[in-house]
């Protein structure tokens, strides 16, 4: 009965994720979700009461993704920085791959239209972030005037910027995310950390090529 109930509620989660992803917050409206889904509206209220309620579930449960998956590279890695990289190269491939993370980043940012207090998704990936780069102070690695939260919010809003699937194909805009992610980097480097440091960084950054 027990395994019913969580296949429901996992189903549930999953139908509400597409339609937030594509249609954010307010645009989403709770027969959207059950129809087609063979989910019952007794069903999707027993487990949600609203659609606060099942907002702030999809946002709680991305709300430890990137400092648990910092935690897991930590145990591979000593360099802090190089945790970085591979943080935010594995967090946009998830991004990319997984809709209920690019639906818990868009609703994140619509935060002020859910009536509920809304999990602190993106502060707390963004303290992650800064964790890694003061630990990378820490080491010697960071150039010395580096302000280290203003650093990590730009990692974390271009991280979620890029990992996002445009709804139509656009103009001009190429969806490589990784290459997006490397570029940032490469960018970025010169003024973030010491040359030694970037010399020993992998994987290699992305080549010159046209704008991104």
């Amino acid at each position: 009965m027990q395994a019913r109930a969580d296949r429901t509620r996992r189903l549930i989660l999953q139908a509400a994720a597409e339609r937030f992803e594509a249609r954010g917050y307010v645009g989403t409206h709770l027969s959207d979700i059950v129809r087609g889904r063979g989910i019952s509206k007794g069903a999707l209220y027993f487990h949600f009461p609203s659609k606060e309620a099942l907002a702030t579930a999809i946002l709680e449960e991305q709300l430890g993704l990137v400092p648990s998956l910092a935690d897991e590279l930590r145990d591979r890695r000593r360099s802090a920085i190089q945790v970085l990289v591979d943080l935010s190269l594995r967090t946009t491939e998830m991004l990319r791959d997984d809709v209920a993370i690019r639906a818990g980043t868009r609703l994140a940012c619509e935060f002020d239209r859910i009536g509920t207090p809304a999990p602190p998704l993106l502060p707390t990936w963004t303290d992650a972030v800064e964790d890694l780069l003061t630990e990378a102070r820490e080491q010697g690695d960071l150039l010395p005037d580096v302000e280290v939260r203003s650093v990590a919010e730009v990692i974390v809003a271009t991280v979620g910027v890029a990992g996002r699937k445009p709804s139509r194909p656009v103009e001009g805009w190429t969806v490589d995310h990784n290459r997006r992610i490397r570029a940032m980097w490469r960018h970025m480097f010169p003024g973030l950390v010491t040359p030694v440091c970037a010399a020993k960084l992998t994987p290699g950054l992305a080549p010159p090529g046209p704008p991104l």
